[in-house]
């Protein structure tokens, strides 16, 4: 990945996360081999994202070696969207991924997610 790449990534965060209390990371791993969504588990645990304060944070993982990616909400981001939402986040990345467009997969589900957190946790306006 370029580092076009990663600044399209970065800008694409902060425009999702911009106006809301939600947080969203996304790790790109080397392994060639690996189960994503139990790494995903793991990375969200060891990066902290469920010490953040609205548990409405969320998590892309993408291993472009092993051609494996996940994608993961944490409790009170979950329970606003439901498993369809997550299901459907996977389901618009993987035409991206399979066109060997990793960093639009990736633009497309924090797109989502940032759109999700827009109307379930916008930030309370300032008294």
């Amino acid at each position: 990945m370029t580092s076009a790449d990663r600044r399209r990534i970065a800008s694409a965060i902060a425009r999702a996360e911009e106006g809301t209390s939600g947080r969203i990371a996304v790790r790109l791993l080397p392994d060639d081999s690996l189960d994503a969504y139990a790494r995903a588990k793991a990375e969200f645990e060891r990066i902290g994202m469920r010490r953040h304060q609205g548990r409405n944070s969320a998590l892309i993982l993408v291993a472009p070696r092993a051609r494996q990616y996940a994608v993961l909400g944490d409790r009170a981001l979950h329970a606003r969207v439901g498993d369809a939402f997550w299901r459907d986040v996977v389901g618009e990345m993987q035409p991206l991924f399979a066109n060997d467009d990793p960093t639009g997969a990736i633009v497309r589900g924090v797109e989502r997610i940032g759109a999700a957190l827009r109307e379930h946790f916008a930030d309370e306006p300032a008294s």
